[in-house]
């Protein structure tokens, strides 16, 4: 299985990436973007958090990351939050299947998703086989 990063992964996710009308960005997304995270549920989302998504084909593989993604279709991805000691400290409570979140570049929101799998979130943290 072809995978973008080389840590397992926390959590699975579908993500809708807004168009530029919805306020999204006006340049193509590609895979291996670093979006920052925000929980639906936080109002204000003062609090951005660096949770980083891995979009995958049907096949679980990883999609290109020259190729532009889709606008405004739900889109599997393999989640990871890029800070260990946030694991345990926020997320582990937080992530279950069902919650709703944003994407945002800087302060503004250019994607929607939601929680579907936890997978490695309650783990300790292992490197894959390349």
């Amino acid at each position: 299985m072809d995978r973008l990063y080389t840590v397992a992964d926390d959590f699975e996710a579908r993500i809708r990436i807004f168009t530029e009308a919805e306020g999204g960005r006006s340049a193509p997304v590609c895979n291996g973007i670093r979006w920052d995270f925000s929980y639906a549920a936080d109002e204000d989302a003062r609090e951005l958090f660096m949770i980083w998504p891995d979009f995958v084909s049907a096949s679980g593989d990883s999609l290109s990351q020259y190729e532009p993604l889709p606008l405004s279709k739900y889109l599997c991805a393999r989640m990871t939050v890029v800070a260990d000691e946030m694991r345990a400290l926020v997320h582990r409570e937080r992530i279950v299947p069902g919650v709703e979140f944003f994407c945002h570049e800087g302060g503004r929101k250019v994607a929607e998703g939601c929680v579907v799998r936890v997978t490695g979130l309650h783990h300790a943290r292992e490197a894959l086989r390349q």
